[in-house]
């Protein structure tokens, strides 16, 4: 599968993307263990599905570990099971309910208030409302692509002076 994406503390939307699309590639059963968690009823005598999913727990851990920086993995080193580290990465680099509630807030007004820039091209432009959404949809907010462009299409200068 080669190596998990590295990630040093910074682009964490990225790394978090492309980290889960690594795990599912590997298998899916990993990936499910990292997302969904499970415990195991007798650690001493565990079922072959449990035992299973324990080796997919490992691998998942062992995968995450890899792809931490030194620095990132100070935040996480007391912890062993790979939901744990999930949530504790999530919670510190997207931050809890409280924060993406206020982030979530900070974006709808930065949307309805879009407005392209003097001397910006229509490209660049169009890349920051992009940015935008994406933004808003990475913390679960829908934004219909009929909304999108209606805002990109209110945002472009009048042609030729026409309106």
């Amino acid at each position: 599968m080669g190596k998990p994406p590295h990630f040093d503390g910074t682009c964490y939307d990225y790394w978090k993307r492309k980290m889960s699309a690594h795990m599912k590639s590997m298998n899916l059963e990993i990936w499910d263990v990292v997302e969904n968690d499970f415990v195991v009823i007798n650690l001493n005598n565990p079922t072959a599905n449990e035992e299973e999913k324990l080796q997919f727990y490992d691998i998942a851990v062992s995968t995450l570990y890899d792809a931490l920086d030194v620095k990132v993995f100070e935040q996480i080193k007391d912890l062993e099971r790979a939901y744990d580290v999930w949530t504790r990465l999530e919670e510190s680099y997207k931050g809890t309910k409280a924060v993406k509630s206020a982030k979530l807030y900070i974006l709808k007004e930065k949307l309805s208030s879009f407005m392209m820039q003097e001397g910006e091209s229509i490209p660049e432009m169009f890349h920051w409302l992009q940015v935008i959404v994406n933004d808003l949809k990475s913390l679960g907010e829908k934004v219909e692509d009929k909304d999108f462009s209606h805002k990109f299409l209110r945002c472009l200068p009048p042609a030729g002076g026409l309106y």
